[in-house]
C-alpha cells in the first residue's frame, strides 16, 4: 500500500468516524440479539403429523448475512480503535485538538473559527496529522490486519450451527 493511498484512506476514516461508531452499535445489537426458541406446544395427529416440519434454526442465507455483518463489525472496530490510539502519536497539543475536532465531524471552516486560525493553517496541520497517522498505520501493518479480518476463517455460521445442534 502506497503512502498516498494510506493517507487518503485515513482521511476517509476520520470523516466516517461518527458513522462507524453508530454502525458498530447497530451491528453489535444485531449480532448479539438473542432469539428465543419457540416450541410448538400442541400435538398434531393424522396427516399433519406426517408432513415435514420447517427447520427451527437459521437459514443459510441468514448465516451468510451474519458473516458479512460480523466481518464489517470487526473491521470497523479495528479502525475505530486505531484512530482512537492515534491521538497518542500526535505530539503537538493544538494538533491533538484539531484531530479531535476532525473526529467529531467538524469542517475546516468550523475548526478554523473554533481555534481562531485560518483555514490554510488548519489544512497544513491536518496534512501533518494524517501523515503521522499514516506512518503509524504502515508501521503496525494495519492494512494486513484488515485484510485478515475479511479473509477470516472464523465465521458466525460455525458458531450458530454448533448452537443449533445443542
Amino acid at each position: 500500500m502506497t503512502q498516498q493511498l494510506t493517507e487518503w484512506q485515513i482521511e476517509e476514516w476520520i470523516r466516517d468516524y461518527g458513522f462507524m461508531l453508530d454502525e458498530i452499535k447497530r451491528l453489535n445489537n444485531m449480532l448479539n440479539k438473542v432469539s428465543p426458541i419457540i416450541q410448538k406446544l400442541t400435538v398434531t395427529y393424522g396427516v399433519e403429523a406426517t408432513l415435514p416440519k420447517g427447520s427451527s434454526g437459521i437459514s443459510q442465507a441468514e448465516l451468510n448475512q451474519l458473516d458479512r455483518r460480523e466481518k464489517r463489525y470487526y473491521r470497523y472496530l479495528e479502525i475505530v480503535h486505531f484512530l482512537d490510539a492515534a491521538t497518542d502519536d500526535i505530539a503537538d497539543e493544538k494538533e491533538q485538538t484539531i484531530y479531535d475536532l476532525m473526529l467529531e465531524g467538524m469542517t475546516y471552516t468550523q475548526i478554523a473559527e473554533h481555534m481562531k486560525k485560518t483555514r490554510k493553517t488548519i489544512r497544513v496541520s491536518k496534512e501533518s496529522i494524517i501523515s503521522t497517522i499514516a506512518q503509524k498505520a504502515q508501521k503496525i501493518q494495519l492494512d494486513q490486519k484488515l485484510k485478515s479480518i475479511n479473509n477470516s476463517s472464523y465465521n458466525v455460521r460455525e458458531a450458530v450451527t454448533a448452537v443449533n445442534k445443542c
